[in-house]
């Protein structure tokens, strides 16, 4: 018999791991089917219904727009939200998680609009069109509920809370009832944010700028003989020489939206500012004297400064308007700018916020010659009919036609759009409902409560303190259809909007019982609490067709969850993109102010946008965006987790196949480790699992180190540090597990006996290891920890069904002394393998460790032996030997090297075996006094 042929008979005999261990890499394949487990056995449920009794943990869900597939953004937010969840969860609390969904509101209408093919809404009726806009967002909802699910998600998927269900439309007009009643609301004419491509109003967290470009241009408004000779006297000229041959005196304004003259009821400038009168020719101009060098261009220079005065001498001063028979009055307003444009800005209150309190300051006429749909009304005079947009250059003709126009060019400036169509807005004046924000000092009381309230990142505080602080008068109607109807009504006698808390109260119970539908469907009569009167007598009354604005509707979300079934209000956190902090952490915090006085959340953590590899935002349109689902598809979710977990979320993250690729990398590591110390525990009986006190010392100390390891991970987890834990888990798989404990318990496990002592306690001791290692990745990782556990003979499993049943088990008190021996086992060990490059499953050496050691060592010399991989070991035997002369202690090792364990021991003490060492002879000679099926599988050391 050869010698090939001798060692592999004696490999047969090892105690080798099963290479057919399920644990396999096709995750999107299998990842599936574990969903579908984790609902049929309850996983969830079971652990929450367990942890009952425990401390309540609740993160509440922002609710995401049921209309259409989810992003990467999303999954990295609905992930991160699962990841804290179950770290909650395994921590022992009651971590009862909803979700939540936004069904009304414009995304939906217009995504419903677009599957019907109806352009105009006006088109259909509006409760035909509520109930296909129900039916598709309860279509997108279940699409986005699979796919939350698909990326291993825990909640409460059968019981969600929906915007559309009458319970939750009730809670909303019951907020309205308690803003009314705390006379927190009102309806008024202000210039707001419009829409003419969806007809309606906007909040100002629908907007987002985006660059466009407009006519900018500079106007004279002249003034007529009568308002010439005021202007003259007011700069201090009368009839004079200076003031002779003046024809034309014109105050220049600038625009950049010259569709707004129609609208132009004033000109205001800057009280402490100084305006000069520049001469040339005979013609005069007024501009602000900052200003003039940039106004006037190349005319500067041959100007003359006939005169300065300050902004307030010019107040109550009138030109003409430059196309409309009417003046324009001179104005005092603090906000004009002297950084750009003349210092004389053209007003028109019913376009523009500063110009509509201008307006009303000034008791200026409101005017508004623009429709919902954005053309011009017949107040619009020689451009009715016109669209706005179309108009700008018919003005703009007309003005250079007319002699009123000084300069005109074009001018890209950040612009307002809408956040749902991506057009264009407008300011126009109409008549909205609104929240008052200094009203019962609402926006004062809810900056005092962001204080109550930690920040994830610290500067989160100071952002949400600026959004409150600019917060303008929160606009909250809107003119649409699908929402829920602001229970207002009109009386007929007086035409007075009335939004009554007791109408809104009887509102509430209807829809709770019938659906918001009936709003546009049943009288006006079952609304009304009986004998209800207008203030001025009137009886008969008319439902106005606004609905509430979506930010309100999600704003209120944590009226409808918390507070009932069980779960707390506050929340404990609240996890969602930046942008929210001027959408819905905003329009939360107002909400639970104003009703309930208080933040409805304790912790606001905030994630980054997720950008592609180059750093570009992520759009499908321009070939750098992913749906979640393929990505899932293509990558697997516990790789897509484990990117979640990869990144600093706070900040904006990328994402792509390079990206990918390295935290593959990083995931097929851990999942090998698993799969090391799941094939090393296969054959370890319940029975023989043994305590920590009767493992090998070794082994205990890895137990300890384990175990503050853990805890240490779970105090990043718990504290939202995801980024530092992964690099802990990274570090702790990398450098104490594979490098280092499992490396050198290769030996015990293959070539001890099977059922030896030393090598039943490095099984428990993995064993141990294995379940604290899948209870901290479980969050992280939840398919492979599931899948490892599942892997799991039933009776090592014992009680726990799944690997979320387990509990964080860290030390409670860090073992310092355990630590200290295990990092110098692991310097010695690098020293060792340093000195010697043919180290490494060759065992050639004999070590003399020097006297410093023995002390701590001395009880533990074979697992010291086994920790430095090496053949031999002597202890304290040359005193000539400091600590650090390990290199040169190294000897090569008695004996020759053992077929069996690869140790160089001596060979031949047994006549039949002359190529095995003593221990491994014993070992074949019980294997052969006893027959075993071998094994199938050879796989390598």
């Amino acid at each position: 018999m050869s010698d090939t042929t001798v060692e592999r008979d004696y490999r047969d005999t090892l105690n080798l791991p099963k290479t057919s261990f399920p644990m396999k890499a096709d995750l999107p394949k299998r990842e599936p089917d574990r969903v579908a487990w984790w609902q049929e056995q309850r996983t969830y449920e079971r652990r929450l219904e367990r942890n009952k009794a425990h401390t309540p943990w609740i993160l509440h869900d922002g609710p995401p727009y049921a209309n259409g597939d989810l992003h990467m953004g999303h999954f990295l937010n609905m992930v991160l939200k699962d990841v804290f969840v179950k770290i909650a969860l395994l921590d022992g609390k009651w971590a009862k998680f909803v979700p939540g969904w936004d069904m009304h509101g414009l995304p939906i209408e217009l995504e419903t609009l677009k599957h019907l093919k109806i352009k105009d809404f006006h088109a259909i009726d509006p409760v035909e069109l509520r109930a296909k806009c129900k039916e598709r967002a309860l279509y997108w909802l279940d699409v986005q509920r699979t796919t939350r699910m698909r990326m291993g998600n825990f909640g409460d998927w059968e019981h969600p809370y929906r915007t559309v269900d009458p319970q939750f439309e009730a809670t909303i007009v019951e907020a309205l009832a308690d803003l009314a009643q705390g006379g927190q609301i009102y309806k008024g004419l202000r210039s707001t944010l419009w829409c003419i491509y969806d007809e309606t109003a906007l909040a100002e967290a629908e907007i987002e700028y985006k660059e466009k470009a407009s006519p900018s241009i500079y106007v004279r408004f002249t003034a007529d003989d009568e308002q010439k000779a005021d202007l003259l006297a007011r700069f201090g000229l009368g009839s004079g020489e200076e003031s002779s041959g003046i024809d034309k005196l014109s105050i220049l304004i600038w625009t950049t939206t010259p569709w707004t003259l129609p609208a132009n009821a004033a000109i205001a400038v800057k009280p402490d500012a100084d305006y000069a009168l520049y001469r040339h020719g005979d013609e005069a101009l007024v501009v602000a004297e900052a200003r003039a060098p940039h106004t006037l261009g190349e005319h500067f220079g041959q100007m003359s400064k006939l005169g300065t005065v300050d902004g307030e001498e010019l107040s109550g001063a009138r030109v003409r308007h430059p196309f409309l028979d009417r003046d324009s009055l001179v104005v005092l307003a603090e906000y004009v700018d002297l950084e750009t444009g003349t210092g004389a800005v053209h007003t028109a209150p019913g376009h523009g916020a500063d110009d509509f309190e201008t307006g009303l300051k000034n008791n200026l006429p409101i005017l508004n010659p623009v429709d919902a749909r954005g053309f011009f009304t017949t107040e619009a005079g020689p451009y009715a009919g016109m669209h706005i947009w179309k108009a700008n250059t018919k003005i703009v003709e007309d003005l250079r036609e007319n002699g009123a126009l000084w300069d005109a060019f074009e001018y890209t400036h950040s612009y307002p759009h809408c956040w749902r169509c991506h057009n264009p807005v407008i300011f126009r004046a109409t008549a909205q409902w609104f929240i008052a924000m200094d009203q019962n000092r609402l926006r004062r009381r809810t900056i005092e409560n962001i204080r109550d309230v930690q920040f994830t990142p610290e500067w989160g505080e100071n952002r949400m303190e600026q959004m409150l602080e600019n917060h303008p008068e929160w606009c909250i109607s809107r003119q649409r259809t699908w929402g829920t109807p602001i229970p207002a009504v009109i009386c007929v006698a007086c035409n007075e909007s009335i939004l009554d808390p007791r109408i809104a109260r009887t509102a509430a119970k209807y829809f709770l019982e019938h659906g918001a539908d009936s709003w546009w469907r049943d009288p006006v009569e079952a609304f009304l609490p009986a004998d209800f009167t207008c203030a001025c007598g009137g009886t008969t009354f008319e439902k106005e067709k606004n609905i509430v604005d979506i930010w309100f509707e999600s704003g209120v979300t944590h009226l409808a969850v918390l507070g009932k079934n069980g779960i707390p209000w506050p929340s404990d956190l609240v996890l969602e993109g930046g942008d929210q902090y001027r959408g819905w952490f905003r329009s939360s915090i107002v909400t639970a102010t104003a009703i309930k006085g208080a933040a409805p959340y304790k912790h606001l953590v905030k994630n980054g946008w997720v950008n592609d590899e180059h750093g570009r935002p992520m759009s499908k349109s321009l070939g750098t965006g992913i749906d979640a689902k393929d990505a899932m598809q293509k990558w697997g979710a516990d790789v897509l987790r484990l990117w979640a977990a990869s990144v600093e979320f706070v900040d904006d993250v990328r994402f792509g196949p390079h990206v990918i690729d390295q935290v593959s990398r990083v995931y097929r590591n851990i999942r090998n480790r698993v799969r090391f110390m799941l094939g090393n525990v296969d054959d370890l009986p319940a029975d023989q699992i043994l305590a920590r006190e009767r493992m090998e010392w070794f082994d205990r100390l890895a137990c300890d180190v384990t175990d503050d390891w853990v805890t240490r991970v779970c105090e990043m987890l718990k504290s939202y540090r995801l980024h530092d834990a992964y690099l802990e888990i990274i570090r702790f798989e990398g450098e104490d597990l594979s490098s280092f404990y499992l490396d050198t318990l290769k030996d015990r496990l293959y070539s001890s006996a099977a059922n030896a002592p030393r090598r039943r306690s490095a099984q428990s001791a993995i064993l141990h290891i294995l379940a604290q290692f899948s209870s901290v990745i479980a969050p992280l990782l939840s398919f492979t920890a599931e899948e490892a556990w599942q892997s799991l003979p039933e009776a090592l499993r014992g009680t726990h069904a799944s690997v979320f049943d387990l509990t964080f088990a860290g030390a409670k008190h860090p073992n310092a002394e355990s630590q200290a021996a295990w990092d110098k086992l692991k310097d010695l060990r690098s020293w060792v393998a340093a000195s010697d490059g043919k180290r490494d499953y060759e065992l050639q050496a004999h070590l003399t460790l020097p006297p410093a050691w023995y002390d701590r060592f001395k009880a533990h010399e074979d697992d010291v032996r086994e920790a430095l991989v090496v053949s031999a070991i002597t202890m304290g035997a040359d005193a000539s030997l400091g600590e650090q002369d390990v290199r040169r202690s190294l000897q090569p090792a008695d004996g020759g090297k053992c077929r069996r364990c690869w140790k160089y021991l001596p060979l031949g003490s047994d006549s039949q075996h002359p190529t095995l060492c003593a221990p491994c002879a014993a070992i074949v000679r019980d294997l052969a006094s006893r027959p075993t099926p071998r094994r199938d599988d050879t796989l390598q050391r």
